[in-house]
């Protein structure tokens, strides 16, 4: 005869212990994604792991990023990447030791040659890390983010940013940037480009072995964290996972802006590569192409001129929208200061434009005139 035992007498599956580490690491992950940064992404590009630097369209300004091997015409570092800012006179790049430990050094160029790396201080001192790769030197020539595994993380690489100390000649100790840039996937190479205002990272969370994707995002002015009174945990749980870009679209305006400067920033890779390396109208029967084509003496330095103010105005005056954008939320003693970086900037602006302007026609009558003088 079968014995019916009452439900709340059956015996119920507990669930697995956790060890102290792992209970650990879940407070770590639900920390984080409680102050998941907001950020707004605009596009995801899924592309093979090992060409995943293609994905990265930087303006000229910003400087280039490259593998240790085909930068340095080595196959000594199969795992090393290098940062060259614009200048060309320092570089950043991670090499791995003998033991397997990859750290991030530094080397400066004297004539044609590259001086011995130097092991950028502060950054793995007690060997917190057995990896620290991809580095990316802002502007400033001081804040560097970087991507590293170890403990401390959240798992595989993970993203980091450190600011240099000119009085003590190191680095400060690096910062987890925290979701929904990092997860328990591999995340790395976190790169902002300045002067187009946008920025991109990679990560293989979700992805096949043989792939990464890379998102491109607006880098925002100040560090905002998703509001609880606003989301549930559930939709924070989502912006800190990336699991749907377009939810991150709260301002179209904002929005088609970044999608404009984004297409501008392909299109100029794009010219590069098919060897269009410019378009300049000098009347209408004449287009040049490529800087060779300028035929006027010093038209050539002058283009190059007019490159740069083009450049330093596109980075001004979206600098100027950001904080135009902030100075709505802005407490009083803010608005204050801001106001008066706002008159700043925009008088900048105003000035090099009317440069641009000047320039623009220098160039065009010089060249007319040496074509008429030609014929």
């Amino acid at each position: 005869m079968l014995v019916s035992i009452p439900a709340n007498a059956q015996r119920r599956k507990k669930a697995p212990q956790l060890t102290p580490e792992q209970q650990e690491h879940l407070e770590k992950m639900q920390r984080m994604r409680a102050v998941t940064q907001k950020i707004m992404f605009i596009d995801s590009l899924v592309i093979d792991k090992d060409s995943f630097l293609h994905a990265y369209n930087l303006s000229p300004e910003c400087g280039m990023l490259s593998t240790y091997n085909n930068y340095f015409k080595s196959k000594r570092q199969p795992n090393g990447y290098v940062y060259v800012p614009e200048i060309g006179k320092q570089c950043f790049f991670s090499q791995e030791n003998n033991e397997g430990i990859i750290n991030l050094y530094s080397s400066e160029r004297i004539g044609n040659k590259w001086t011995r790396p130097t092991r950028l201080r502060g950054l793995n001192d007690n060997r917190q890390f057995c990896r620290s790769n991809f580095p990316y030197m802002m502007g400033d020539g001081q804040t560097l983010y970087f991507a590293a595994e170890g403990d401390e993380g959240l798992g595989g690489y993970d993203i980091y940013v450190t600011r240099y100390d000119e009085e003590n000649n190191r680095f400060l100790t690096p910062e987890n940037i925290g979701m929904p840039f990092n997860s328990e996937a591999n995340d790395y190479m976190y790169v902002v480009d300045e002067y187009d205002s946008l920025g991109w990272f990679a990560t293989d969370r979700n992805q096949a072995a043989d792939k990464v994707c890379i998102y491109t995002f607006v880098p925002p002015t100040v560090r905002e964290a998703y509001d609880t009174d606003k989301y549930t945990t559930e939709q924070i749980d989502s912006f800190a996972a990336i699991s749907r870009i377009a939810n991150t679209w709260d301002d179209p305006t904002e929005l088609g802006k970044a999608l404009e400067r984004l297409r501008n920033a392909s299109m100029r890779k794009t010219q590069k590569a098919t060897g269009r390396e410019l378009l300049f109208v000098v009347n209408d029967n004449v287009t040049y192409s490529k800087l060779s084509e300028f035929r006027a003496p010093g038209n050539q330095k002058r283009y190059k001129s007019l490159t740069t103010l083009q450049n330093r105005y596109h980075a001004l005056t979206a600098t100027l929208a950001r904080v135009r954008n902030y100075y709505a939320t802005a407490s009083a003693d803010e608005r204050q200061e801001l106001a008066d970086e706002i008159i700043s900037s925009e008088q900048k602006s105003y000035e090099l434009h009317r440069e641009i302007i000047a320039l623009e026609k220098e160039i065009r009558n010089q060249e007319i005139t040496f074509l008429n003088q030609s014929h």
